[in-house]
């Protein structure tokens, strides 16, 4: 089943979330090696755990837990079920996570860093994207990203979010500082492609189909994050959760369900259901679908590989730094947890 919760709802469960813990004690980093994915479902799933799972919106970024929530039946074997839970940010479904409002939260890595840093038995456990799949797109009249300055641009939250940090990337790349433009709270990706309509914003980095949306409407696509190697080989969405459940079995079944249903997407024969799906979840047009497609899938965006890469979190870390960004981990791996993905899928 798929929760679907307005943004006032949501923003009246995050109000008055603290976070007054003890200081994270550093874990030990680990392998980025493939462990032997063992999928096989629980000998009897007589009932089922609902995983409550934050997110920003529906996108390519988290496609495994859109799957999970349309098609019930790839979860249901494990014991599973998906409850979807938008939060419009990744600060707002860290929140939810911390105020135990939730299971389980996908968000960018920088924008739990402050929270684990309060709340030590929250760690990171997987990867739930990879690499950087924003197109920046502007108003008709500008051309370039250089023609962004003195420009009002919109990002889904002002610091923690993985379009935000593609907009200071790409703004850097072409010599833009972070006084040189304005960063507004805009919304989800189609929330910004509204914006973006109303002419509110100047410009904004979107995803897969809504860039497809606005470059059909008439909106330049201006830059793009793939032209950045420091861009591609991060982890932009990772998995969360408390000590106190990633601990149960329970967990080990919702990871069991999460590579079943990754090998699922990854099926040549599930392509035109997958499409459908989709442009079902995320809106825009056949070729919007198959855009996202591309992108998240040919392109190897939804990580097959569950174990989490240093390499990748320090590159993710090392760009925070390049924006001008303050109070970056030197070691970003002390926020994660393994045991998790090594003792369920390396048995």
């Amino acid at each position: 089943m798929v929760v679907y919760y307005d943004r006032r709802a949501f923003l009246r469960l995050a109000v008055g979330v603290g976070i007054g813990l003890p200081l994270l004690a550093a874990c030990s980093t680990t392998s980025a090696t493939q462990p032997a994915a063992n999928q096989t479902a629980p000998a009897q799933a007589t009932s089922l755990a609902k995983v409550t799972y934050a997110y920003a919106s529906p996108n390519g970024l988290h496609f495994v837990a859109t799957v999970g929530g349309e098609k019930p039946e790839l979860g249901q074997p494990f014991g599973i079920e998906f409850d979807l839970l938008q939060t419009t940010n990744s600060p707002n479904a860290v929140n939810a996570l911390v105020g135990n409002s939730v299971t389980v939260a996908a968000a960018t890595p920088d924008s739990s860093w402050p929270a684990l840093d309060k709340a030590p038995d929250i760690k990171q456990l997987w990867p739930v994207a990879n690499g950087t799949p924003y197109v920046m797109v502007a108003q008709p009249e500008l051309q370039n990203v250089a023609s962004l300055k003195g420009k009002t641009l919109g990002v889904s939250a002002l610091v923690g979010g993985a379009d935000t940090t593609a907009v200071k990337i790409m703004g850097t790349e072409n010599g833009l500082g972070a006084n040189d433009y304005t960063l507004v709270q805009a919304g989800t990706v189609s929330d910004r492609t509204a914006a973006m309509q109303a002419r509110s914003i100047d410009g904004c980095a979107n995803l897969e189909p809504q860039a497809s949306l606005l470059r059909d409407a008439g909106f330049p696509e201006i830059d793009t994050a793939d032209n950045y190697a420091s861009l591609k080989g991060v982890h932009s969405i990772i998995m969360m959760a408390n000590k106190n459940w990633y601990q149960t079995d329970a967990a080990a079944n919702f990871l069991r369900a999460w590579a079943a249903i990754t090998k699922w997407i990854y099926d040549p024969a599930n392509k035109d259901e997958l499409l459908a799906i989709t442009k079902k979840t995320m809106g825009g047009t056949d070729a919007g679908a198959m855009q996202v497609y591309k992108l998240h899938v040919e392109s190897l965006s939804v990580p097959q590989n569950l174990m989490m890469n240093q390499t990748m979190l320090q590159q993710f870390a090392d760009n925070l730094r390049k924006a001008g960004i303050d109070n970056v981990p030197s070691d970003p791996m002390k926020y994660v947890d393994a045991s998790l993905v090594t003792r369920t899928l390396n048995t």
